[in-house]
C-alpha cells in the first residue's frame, strides 16, 4: 500500500513599517483564486527542497528578490483541508532581509503588487492567507483548518 502524501506550500510575509504593512499581489490567470489578493510570493515545495529553499526560489521567481535562507524567520504553519481531498501543509515565513526591489516578475500570474495595512486588508484576500497573518500577529505557531474534530 502506498503511503498518503500531503502537499506542502510556502508563503512569504514581507512586512515593513514596524510590521504594520504587508506586501500583497492580486492573482491573475492562475486558475485558482483569480482576482483575489494573495501574499506577495509563495508556491509549492518541490522534491528535494526544504521549505526555506522553496521560498528563496519563489521570492526570486515571483518578485525578483535575492534572499538567503537565514533571512527567513518561521511565522506559522497551517495544516489545511480545503475539501475534495486537497490537503496542504502551508508554511509561512517572515522575510527579514532581501536584496532588490519587489516587482511583479511573473506578469502572467499577478496583476497588482502593493503594500497594505495589516489592520485594513483587502476584503478579497484569500481566507487562509488572512488567517496566517492573524496567526503570526497573535503568536500562533500551528493551526489546523477544515478538519472535522
Amino acid at each position: 500500500m502506498e503511503r498518503y502524501r500531503t502537499k506542502s506550500a510556502v508563503f512569504a510575509l514581507l512586512l515593513r513599517h514596524n510590521q504594520e504593512e504587508v506586501l500583497l499581489q492580486q492573482r491573475f490567470q492562475t486558475g485558482i483564486g483569480d482576482g483575489h489578493y494573495d501574499l506577495a510570493a509563495g508556491g509549492h515545495v518541490e522534491a528535494q527542497e526544504s521549505m526555506k529553499q522553496a521560498l528563496v526560489r519563489e521570492l526570486h521567481e515571483e518578485l525578483g528578490l535575492t534572499v538567503k535562507p537565514a533571512d527567513l524567520e518561521f511565522a506559522t504553519l497551517i495544516h489545511a483541508n480545503y475539501g475534495d481531498d486537497t490537503v496542504y501543509y502551508c508554511g509561512y515565513f517572515v522575510v527579514k532581509d532581501y536584496q532588490g526591489t519587489p516587482r511583479i516578475a511573473e506578469p502572467d500570474q499577478a496583476s497588482q503588487l502593493d503594500w497594505y495595512s495589516v489592520h485594513d486588508l483587502p476584503q478579497n484576500l484569500l481566507w487562509d492567507r488572512r488567517r496566517a497573518i492573524e496567526n503570526y500577529q497573535r503568536g500562533i505557531p500551528y493551526d489546523e483548518v477544515g478538519w472535522h474534530n
